[in-house]
């Protein structure tokens, strides 16, 4: 099933669904949920990932993001497959990335992920890409998503999915 992002396009206010982010964002910042503790993902690289430099070509820090925002939602309890068992669709909307360093072929990376933003309706993540016995930073970057429904409309989490709304509130907004 191909999810309809073009509902997300202007997530702002969707009247059509009846939500009022900016009711939502409101109450989010005001309440503060314990954050539950992330181990980062680490990532040895592998000799296809690199250039005939051996240093990891720049697509590949885009699938370690991927890699690390699986493990988060596993972490949690509310992994992709458990999501999409509950009817929730989380498409990537934006994806940023810096690279500050180069990673080379044979080096072990650890990417750290934590909440930039969250308003049940609205996620972005940020990851950290450090070199792992030094913990040199190599890259950071951060992804963007909304919540839709099975049928491709934009839902709240806290409305619809409270559970889950909660473990994703949970989630530390500082690198772990």
């Amino acid at each position: 099933m191909i999810a309809n992002t073009d509902t997300c396009a202007n997530i702002k206010t969707d009247s059509a669904a009846g939500i009022n982010t900016d009711a939502l964002a409101d109450t989010a910042e005001k309440e503060t949920a314990p954050a539950v503790g992330i181990t980062p993902w680490i990532h040895k690289v592998q000799y296809y990932e690199t250039d005939q430099m051996q240093v990891v070509h720049h697509s590949n820090f885009i699938r370690w993001f991927e890699e690390c925002r699986v493990h988060t939602l596993d972490e949690i309890g509310y992994g992709y497959d458990k999501l999409e068992a509950e009817g929730i669709i989380s498409p990537v909307l934006t994806i940023n990335a810096k690279i500050v360093k180069s990673v080379r072929f044979g080096e072990t990376v650890k990417i750290r992920s934590a909440i930039e933003k969250f308003d049940g309706i609205r996620l972005t993540i940020k990851y950290e890409v450090l070199r792992d016995g030094d913990d040199v930073l190599c890259c950071t970057g951060e992804t963007g998503h909304c919540f839709l429904g099975a049928d491709g409309q934009l839902i709240s989490l806290k409305r619809k999915f409270p559970k889950v709304y909660e473990a994703f509130r949970a989630l530390p907004t500082e690198f772990i």
